[in-house]
């Protein structure tokens, strides 16, 4: 498996969630719609979009060679899928006007879980002891100082 892999198995069903929540809230229950919900929303998925451009250039730079350890993913392991999961999707969910699309955030992060085991073997087969080292000095998902790693 690799982080495409893991991307598709995560995000997709996800997504599909929180459009189908939307469609089904706003199409076929007509919710009301929240301006200052939608403006935060926009706001906080272009923080989300600028988290995932700054891992995908950091990613590139290694170009499936070396262990990319600098930028976002010196603070997390999975930077790429922090920044949907802690951004674009929450702000997605206010965009669209969708409570029920809070459910895609939460299958998203089960499929993390349940998902990352395997991708992690891969790396620690790939680069070693310079992974292991890496894995034990960053977070696996979000950097919390009070946390032992994962």
């Amino acid at each position: 498996m690799n982080t495409k892999g893991l991307a598709c198995k995560v995000l997709v069903p996800a997504y599909g969630i929180i459009v189908a929540g939307s469609i089904l809230e706003n199409l076929l229950l007509g919710t009301e719609w929240f301006l200052l919900g939608s403006v935060i929303g926009l706001l906080w998925l272009a923080a989300g979009v600028a988290g995932l451009a700054l891992a995908v250039r950091e990613l590139r730079k290694g170009e499936g060679y070396m262990l990319v350890e600098s930028g976002p993913f010196a603070w997390s392991r999975n930077p790429i899928l922090a920044a949907n999961l802690l951004g674009i999707m929450p702000g997605l969910c206010l965009i669209l006007n969708t409570n029920l699309g809070i459910l895609g955030i939460a299958v998203a992060t089960f499929l993390f879980f349940k998902n990352v085991g395997a991708e992690e073997v891969e790396l620690e087969d790939q680069f070693g002891e310079t992974y292991q080292a890496y894995r034990e000095r960053v977070s696996r998902l979000i950097p919390l100082p009070s946390c032992p790693r994962n």
